[in-house]
């Protein structure tokens, strides 16, 4: 499987070139292209009804559009409901009801998006096109793997210490439990039978599978217009995915007109795709076939 990573800033046409791409790509293999973006038109673009479940478009083609804000409630929900029946004994500390606030904590976005793609990744496709967020919420996503595996590994080790501790502790006063509701309940000592240590080992296998598909299966393309926030931004998004071994494998220059110091910007981040500017916008397969031969012949030696 061969992954294709769409960023750039809102309204640059991130959109209609990963379809492009996808419809190019569908002639080569089972595709899938799917948007993650918030302000979804991916399903205008082809004109035809999205949902988060893959609809056929064509042979070999299939798209979908993913709702990151539902995203965002169910991962809630299962890490609510997770850390509640794991920490059973939180209620004997009268610290269950500040679960309820996690809804307010930094990463919730970025974390559920990532779960997203899990699943998507694991779908079985010989291409998977993906039109992300806008630059800011992607660069996160593409680097939180990359900084969570610090702080999992940090925790594993924590924990370790902690059931250390526990087993120093049984070893003097015998089994360690608490009494909740009237029900006797253990507290775990061994890491083998702690669920939190199995949580954490899990939360480190999805990072380790995450971060191998940004950086061995996936091409990450920049789509720029010929103006001035939109490059700035890029550059930005380009310093900081370079710290974590991440690069442009191309730079798409939408809408373009012709050459000035913004083209030039553009091309400094890398080998660079002009795709011209459009009175209207291309829409359904038919409109999207110009472009994709403009993609998808640069982008074939990658596939």
């Amino acid at each position: 499987m061969k992954g294709f990573v769409f960023v750039g800033k809102g309204g640059v046409g991130k959109t209609t070139c990963s379809a492009a791409l996808a419809l190019k790509l569908s002639k080569k293999g089972k595709t899938l292209v799917t948007s993650l973006d918030p302000a979804h038109n991916l399903g205008d673009v082809h004109g035809v009804h999205l949902d988060s479940k893959p609809k056929r478009i064509k042979e070999n083609l299939y798209a979908m559009e993913i709702d990151t804000n539902q995203l965002a409630e169910d991962y809630l929900k299962r890490t609510a409901e997770k850390i509640k029946s794991l920490h059973t004994y939180l209620k004997v500390l009268n610290l269950d009801k500040y679960i309820d606030t996690l809804k307010y904590s930094p990463g919730i976005e970025e974390y559920s998006i990532l779960e997203g793609l899990v699943e998507i990744a694991s779908m079985e496709y010989d291409y998977i096109v993906l039109d992300m967020p806008p630059t800011g919420l992607t660069v996160r996503v593409l680097t939180l793997p990359y900084t969570a595996m610090i702080w999992i590994e940090k925790l594993i080790e924590i924990r370790r210490e902690i059931l250390k501790r526990r087993r120093a502790i049984e070893k003097v006063m015998g089994k360690m439990c608490f009494i909740i509701e009237g029900r006797e309940v253990s507290v775990p000592v061994r890491e083998e039978e702690d669920q939190i240590m199995y949580e954490l080992k899990k939360k480190r296998k999805m990072m380790e599978f995450l971060k191998n598909f940004f950086s061995q299966k996936c091409s990450i393309i920049l789509v720029v217009n010929p103006e001035e926030l939109s490059i700035l931004e890029g550059k930005r998004a380009a310093i900081v995915l370079k710290d974590f071994g991440l690069e442009f494998s191309r730079v798409i220059l939408n809408k373009f007109v012709n050459e000035n110091e913004f083209t030039k910007e553009a091309e400094k981040m890398g080998k660079t795709i002009k795709i011209p500017f459009f009175k209207e916008s291309p829409k359904g397969l038919g409109g999207l076939e110009k472009i994709s031969e403009m993609i998808g012949e640069v982008l074939e030696d990658e596939s």
